[in-house]
């Protein structure tokens, strides 16, 4: 009697191992599916601030090949009533704007060559004028960056290269743009890539707390790149030779144990 169910304990130990085999890579924690998972349930009934000094917006800088918009408005034009428009290589005419050369200058009709890599759009905006009013009276000018992309890469619903509509976007906007993340990704690495100068910054971004909102890097700036890494789940599965193993292994077990199972009930 003992031997009948020392081998019964032995079959059922051979069947738990199967099971576990067969649901322990798909079983993922529901905490890393949410985002800021550290804000508890009871501080949605109150306001509670996250944001600090370190993740306040700041405006990007104008950088040799971005194409401006640039819009001079003036009750009083010139003399000749000449209109404001781009005087840059037919190929930036795609996009309604003013390439900036690799010295860092644009030109502008009438007004000239204006230097404006390094200064901000508001900066840039403040120079135009100044120099606009030699021709224009009270001239009002806005300039924007017209090629102001970010890239997605990884486990998102859809990968690209995305158009920024305004220029204080988030690291959110633009995964929101992307569809969001797939329920595969890793949502507490998000690794963000950024041009500096002569210098490429990685940065690792947690979506999964709330402290994503100070980090100095919440707003995107032109060129970066966000890049969504996929969880070990989804590598190993996209393994043929893991998923082949993982399969005839399970299947044995699965035999085995069923074998020993029959033998018992006989």
């Amino acid at each position: 009697m003992q031997h009948v169910l020392r081998r019964g304990v032995y079959g059922l130990c051979l069947l738990s191992f199967f099971v576990i085999m067969t649901t322990m890579h798909s079983c993922v924690p529901a905490k890393k599916f949410v985002y800021f998972n550290n804000l508890k349930d009871d501080s949605l009934e109150k306001v509670v601030v996250v944001q600090d000094s370190n993740g306040k917006y700041s405006e990007p800088i104008i950088q040799s090949n971005d194409v401006l918009t640039v819009n001079i408005q003036t009750l009083v034009q010139n003399e000749n009533n000449a209109p404001i428009e781009p005087t840059s290589a037919p190929a930036t005419n795609l996009l309604g704007g003013y390439l900036v050369d690799k010295n860092g200058y644009i030109e502008i009709g009438l007004i000239g060559f204006v230097k404006v890599a390094g200064l901000t759009t508001s900066e840039a905006r403040e120079l135009i004028k100044h120099k606009a009013e030699v021709y224009y009276k009270d001239p009002a000018v806005r300039v924007r960056i017209a090629n102001f992309e970010v890239k997605v890469l990884g486990d998102v619903v859809r990968p690209g290269v995305f158009t920024v509509p305004s220029e204080k976007a988030t690291v959110l906007d633009i995964i929101a743009m992307a569809g969001d993340l797939n329920v595969t990704a890793k949502r507490n690495n998000i690794m963000l890539a950024r041009m500096e100068g002569s210098q490429t910054k990685f940065v690792r971004l947690d979506l999964t707390s709330s402290d994503i909102f100070k980090s100095p890097y919440f707003y995107v700036q032109p060129r970066d790149y966000i890049y969504v890494e996929a969880n070990n789940f989804k590598r190993q599965s996209s393994d043929n030779s893991f998923t082949r193993y993982l399969s005839y292994g399970s299947g044995v077990i699965g035999i085995v144990s069923l074998l020993f199972l029959t033998r018992i009930i006989k």
